[in-house]
């Protein structure tokens, strides 16, 4: 949302943070409207993607409610909050999709468990993607209220409507016997062997997305640009398939990592919503997208730099990921990476051969939801590619190789704007291949970028309206038994072959 805001808007948000506050203790909330989800197998879903690429996690199952399935109260003052109830029965998190919201400029939507504190927003209606569309970050809870503050002058304005809930199967929060905990040889980010790299730690980013009737997780690096200025590009893996398409679904989650060395992990409340898509090339693994707002100043993030020179040699280094959707990990690797090209054959049946660096470990390991983490070089700090796929894993395994997309061969990409990273990353095109990463604090958002060649993903020059994004790829309630089969096929396909 933007950082200027009005007077009605302010006391809006601190109506609605005693709202908030006082939530719980309100007697009323267990006589809100609520809207059961079409109820969701867990069995048919559970084992899908796991080991394959992106982590998907939870399945869109669909409800209809529109402001007539809430309920209406004072909000104090000139404020009125809007309040329903949605849930989905065993889900162990919740997020929604919201295909309408709008009208009222000073509208407020927070999200929050109905059994704790746990809280996401606000989110208002400059919060949509460039089709006017919602995406809620998720609550680890099985029943979700929905609480939405206006100013009584425009109530009558307000337009919302939820279509969709995400009904979460997988316990991110690391409940061993259900998934979405990573194997036992990984290595938490608090853990001595991040010491030397606390800032890269702080620019790698987990990132949830929809991918046909899935919200999937893979894992992202904030990175910096040749003319410093703060531009929020994130780079991540060309096979997460991150596009056009489903872009404006993102949901950034920052910091989701333990704050000690074996301790638990935060739940995820630093995050933020929406992105725009620049570029992608498959024989390098590499997408590129820009964050449609600056992460905010509490999450502390910090811009990756990076090295895309073709003749460099690496001899020791760490990757930085989310292995299985987990909390933050950290791997070390202390023999020479290997140029080579490897093929993997994907869960859509496809193979994929990417120019790569090839790694042993030798402490820790990835995993699915590792897709698009950075590998790091020990001599310059800066980030080299992202994380292809490979064999490696906890137990007998742990000694296999992983593959890495080259950044010095998806600098160029295809050619094209929409196939390079040079063209964003190299924003004020100086020429160069390397650049040092820098804290927020470091970057000039007013630095002109010259003769860049980086489009605005935002913009609305090409029939866009601006937002968040676009399109979800097609009918969000498309019917799941085609994808199902596709999905199982794909995965014998590439036994063996992870991330």
């Amino acid at each position: 949302m933007p950082a200027s805001a009005t007077n009605a808007t302010a006391a809006l948000l601190a109506a609605a943070t005693l709202c908030l506050i006082g939530g719980r203790a309100h007697a009323d909330v267990d006589a809100l409207p609520l809207h059961v989800a079409e109820p969701v197998s867990e069995a048919d879903y559970r084992d899908i993607g796991s080991e394959h690429g992106p982590r998907p996690y939870a399945i869109a199952t669909p409800v209809s409610i529109g402001l007539d399935g809430g309920s209406w109260a004072s909000g104090g003052g000139d404020t009125l909050v809007w309040r329903t109830r949605v849930t989905s029965p065993g889900a162990r998190s919740l997020s929604l999709m919201l295909p309408r919201f709008a009208g009222a400029p000073d509208a407020r939507l927070y999200l929050r468990a109905a059994g704790s504190d746990m809280t996401q927003g606000p989110y208002g209606i400059d919060d949509v993607d460039r089709e006017g569309r919602l995406w809620t970050a998720l609550v680890f809870d099985d029943t979700a209220v929905v609480e939405v503050l206006v100013p009584a002058a425009q109530r009558d304005a307000l337009v919302l409507e939820i279509a969709g809930a995400y009904h979460g199967w997988s316990d991110l929060r690391g409940t061993k016997n259900i998934g979405g905990t990573s194997g036992s040889c990984n290595v938490d980010v608090a853990c001595p062997q991040g010491d030397d790299w606390r800032d890269q730690i702080r620019s790698v980013v987990g990132l949830s997305y929809t991918s046909g009737n899935f919200r999937s997780f893979c894992t992202g690096n904030l990175v910096n640009n040749t003319s410093s200025d703060g531009t929020p590009l994130v780079l991540t893996a060309h096979h997460c398939g991150i596009r056009e398409g489903n872009a404006g679904s993102i949901i950034a989650y920052w910091n989701y990592q333990a704050a000690t060395c074996g301790g638990d992990a935060p739940s995820f409340t630093q995050s933020q919503n929406g992105a725009g898509f620049l570029a992608t090339h498959e024989f390098s693994d590499h997408t590129l997208v820009q964050l449609a707002d600056q992460p905010d100043a509490a999450f502390n993030v910090h811009f990756a730099g990076w090295d895309a020179r073709d003749d460099i040699t690496v001899d020791s280094g760490v990757s930085i990921h989310h292995p299985d959707a987990d909390a933050k990990k950290i791997s070390v690797f202390t023999t020479p990476l290997v140029k080579e090209q490897e093929t993997i054959t994907r869960n859509n049946g496809l193979p994929q051969t990417v120019a790569a660096w090839r790694v042993r470990w030798s402490q820790g390991t990835t995993e699915g939801g590792s897709s698009g983490s950075g590998i790091w070089d020990d001599a310059t700090g800066r980030l080299i590619g992202v994380l292809f796929g490979g064999r490696a894993s906890c137990g007998q395994n742990q000694d296999l190789e992983d593959y890495y997309g080259r950044l010095d061969v998806g600098w160029e990409g295809g050619g094209s704007v929409d196939t390079q990273m040079r063209a964003c990353m190299d924003k004020a095109q100086l020429g160069v291949r390397t650049l040092d990463g820098a804290d927020p604090g470091a970057l000039d958002p007013t630095a002109e970028a010259g003769a860049s060649r980086c489009p605005d993903p935002f913009a609305g020059s090409d029939g866009n309206d601006g937002g968040g994004g676009g399109s979800s790829g097609g009918s969000f309630w498309a019917p799941l038994l085609l994808l199902m089969a596709l999905l199982r096929r794909g995965s014998t396909a590439a036994r063996g072959i992870r991330r």
